[in-house]
């Protein structure tokens, strides 16, 4: 092929590439403006468009993996997660909203897993941290068979929401959370602490709800 034809060619061809991103983008704006409002069905074509046109996009399979868990379609969800992280395994995103997505369907070893990985790729997510720590506290089953929580597990969970409320302490759900850890932990003397700084924070916030748990805490605390 003469040189100037390729030139030709090519120009042609990344200006179509060109296009399809800008339109992906377009689709990809919509239906996360759809998902914000709750309509994931109406979502959830705009957000396959947005995909189709760019197959490179984390940010549109990760948005169209959120619209699958809107809708409770949880293997479609992880499937398009899955896809998500084959473009860049390092990008955390979709790490997030895999274990989220596990965390729904009552995988929650599998989601401290995921978390652990995203906290490995980017030790500093403040986001990770507190999800970890939450799930950290939920109960699963353990090796014995029961379902529990594990002191292992909390403990997990208390060093990670330490170090979050460390890097963010107007952070309210990091401060309950901690709260909540040191309790499960027999850790009176920094539960109580704990909980009476997340009524400090709470009414700085006007968080009427925070502030409640705080207080009912600390009356069973006494």
């Amino acid at each position: 092929m003469p040189l100037r034809l390729f030139a030709i060619v090519l120009m042609i061809f990344l200006a179509a590439c060109g296009d399809d991103k800008k339109k992906s983008d377009e689709h990809l704006a919509a239906g996360q403006k759809l998902m914000e409002q709750g309509k994931y069905d109406a979502a959830l074509p705009e957000l396959q468009q947005a995909v189709e046109l760019n197959k490179d996009s984390i940010d549109a399979k990760v948005a169209l993996g959120n619209a699958y868990r809107g809708l409770k379609r949880y293997d479609d969800a992880l499937d398009a997660f899955r896809a998500a992280k084959k473009i860049d395994r390092y990008v955390v995103k979709p790490h997030i909203a895999s274990a989220l997505t596990r965390v729904d369907t009552g995988q929650v070893e599998m989601a401290i897993d995921e978390l652990n990985h995203v906290i490995e790729l980017d030790p500093k997510n403040l986001e990770a941290k507190i999800l970890l720590g939450k799930v950290s506290m939920m109960p699963y089953r353990q090796p014995d068979g029961t379902v529990g929580v594990s002191k292992l597990s909390l403990e997990r969970a208390e060093m990670n929401l330490e170090i979050a409320v460390q890097a963010a302490p107007d952070n309210l759900e990091a401060r309950r959370l901690l709260a909540q850890d040191y309790e499960a932990l027999g850790k009176k003397e920094q539960a109580v602490k704990a909980w009476m700084d997340v009524r400090e924070l709470a009414a700085k916030k006007s968080d009427e709800k925070a502030a409640a748990d705080a207080g009912a805490a600390l009356e069973r605390l006494k």
